[in-house]
């Protein structure tokens, strides 16, 4: 997988590489010996409180700078990781940023929740409602800001989308840096970005 010429320019958010840290007591738990887990640390990316979506941020966000967006767009629950770091991403690169959480306000007011003000984001409440009809909403928001001028990106839901995996294909690159003995790879899985971008590298 390689980015095209609209993305060859990621746009650099986080601070890399994050650390990879031995775990030996969980690994003699598992029967793995001392040395055979080990963690990386993707909750250390430092932009905006951490979190693997950084590292899909910086595609998406560099996409969305070469098609000259002013604004960007994106979906998510009300607690999402991926929500709070676009509005960090935007904040760092001096655009603006909407959230369309599904919900209605007053749902919640704490965790991310709480961080996407400072962030400067505006919360655009979806009330409720599904996937399919979130990211019509999400369309709907940035269609209304075309109207006012802006220039929006859509971001998808979680960053899922092939430009997005490349954050994962460097990751996989940076891990068999620092740990060229890699046998196997253990992620949680959503809506599987970060599998495909590690999966490609490893190809």
């Amino acid at each position: 997988m390689a980015p095209d010429s609209r993305t060859s320019q990621r746009a650099v958010l986080g601070t890399w590489p994050t650390p990879l840290e031995p775990m030996p007591w969980p690994a003699r738990a598992i029967g793995l010996g001392t040395g055979g887990l080990w963690v990386k640390r993707d909750d250390l990316t430092g932009l905006g409180g951490g979190g693997n979506k950084v590292r899909k941020l910086e595609w998406t966000c560099s996409a969305a700078l070469a098609a000259g967006a002013t604004a960007l767009v994106t979906s998510g629950a009300p607690q999402s990781n991926h929500a709070r770091l676009t509005a960090a991403a935007g904040a760092r690169l001096g655009l603006d940023v909407v959230l369309v959480p599904a919900g209605a306000p007053g749902s919640s007011a704490s965790g991310n929740l709480a961080l996407d003000g400072p962030f400067g984001a505006t919360v655009a409440w979806a009330g409720d409602v599904d996937g399919k009809a979130l990211g019509s909403t999400a369309e709907h928001v940035a269609e209304q800001l075309r109207r006012h001028g802006a220039v929006p990106a859509l971001i998808p839901f979680g960053g899922f989308s092939v430009v997005g995996a490349y954050g994962y294909a460097e990751c996989g690159r940076e891990l068999l840096v620092q740990a060229p003995d890699t046998a196997t790879v253990v992620v949680a899985v959503g809506s599987g970005g970060t599998m495909a971008g590690l999966l490609c590298s490893a190809g």
